[in-house]
């Protein structure tokens, strides 16, 4: 389920270099753990990609909607 309340946060930079180590590392450790489930490495990557699209085009409809 894709949530949109964090993005509304002006307390920080969206696209700095802090926001990505933040990102990444919280990807990883998510990773590491639906693969300790039994779910595949390329399964998650897709997975991952697809849900990242799909909060991408939602943040760009409430924006889209909000003009």
């Amino acid at each position: 389920m894709i949530d949109t309340q964090d993005a509304q946060r002006t307390d920080r930079k969206p696209f700095g270099p802090h926001c990505r180590k933040e990102v990444e590392e919280a990807m990883f450790e998510m990773i590491q753990r639906l693969q300790q489930r039994g779910l595949a490495p390329a399964e998650i990557a897709l997975t991952l990609a697809d849900a990242a699209e799909d909060y991408v085009m939602l943040l760009a409809n409430k924006a889209s909607g909000a003009h």
